[in-house]
């Protein structure tokens, strides 16, 4: 990727429009990284469950949404500018001594009582930002490639039935998928991912927590 221009290549779009997903690293500096986790890091305790999701507005952590991580979701949205957040979702995972296994998938903006339509979109592109490196078996966010065609080919074939995220969310499993992939991250890179891409988070079976922002444009 030509970091400086912060212009994806003609063949990071095409794989991202086939596949659904696209990781990219070298778009936010290392120390804006570690600013950020070293935020996220201070007085965090374990919730009780296996993750923490939490909304936060510290400075340090919105620096990550830098000019370059914005440009490159514009180019995946077709859009114009992808503003700054002013909040943004937090993922942490905790580690635990339960055994790995493949996660069941899902959309975003699926939850019945929210009635996002599926066509259009509730939002262009979505994205993961790693605070923290993230090996196999740590957390890391799994994706079922192609997904996203189809989802949105089931979508336009059935309107009525699929006319909210919810309904395609609910038989998201009849669907016969490609084999899903597990992410492996270093602290910094960045998942986009198109709104109809299956995914899910996974089990930590690491030391340390494993810490994410997401958020969508």
């Amino acid at each position: 990727m030509n970091i400086f221009g912060a212009k994806l290549t003609a063949d990071e779009i095409a794989r991202y429009r086939s596949q659904g997903y696209l990781q990219v690293s070298g778009l936010i500096g290392a120390r804006t990284i570690q600013a950020a986790r070293d935020v996220m890091l201070r007085g965090l305790q374990p919730s009780g469950g296996d993750s923490l999701h939490a909304f936060r507005t510290d400075s340090a952590v919105l620096a990550c949404f830098t000019k370059s991580v914005r440009s490159a979701a514009g180019q995946l949205a077709n859009a114009r500018k992808c503003s700054a957040p002013r909040t943004v979702y937090t993922i942490t995972v905790f580690p635990t001594s339960a055994p790995w296994q493949w996660p069941a998938p899902h959309i975003d903006h699926s939850h019945e009582q929210d009635r996002h339509r599926t066509i259009p979109p509730p939002f262009r592109v979505g994205c993961l930002i790693y605070l923290t490196d993230t090996p196999l078996h740590t957390g890391g966010t799994v994706v079922w490639p192609e997904s996203h065609r189809q989802l949105e080919a089931a979508a336009r074939a059935a309107p009525e039935l699929y006319e909210y995220m919810s309904s395609l969310n609910r038989d998201i499993r009849k669907f016969d998928f490609l084999s899903p992939q597990e992410i492996t991250a270093a602290a910094g890179d960045v998942l986009f991912y198109d709104y109809l891409c299956a995914h899910a988070g996974s089990l930590n079976n690491g030391s340390a927590p494993r810490i994410a922002l997401n958020h969508k444009w």
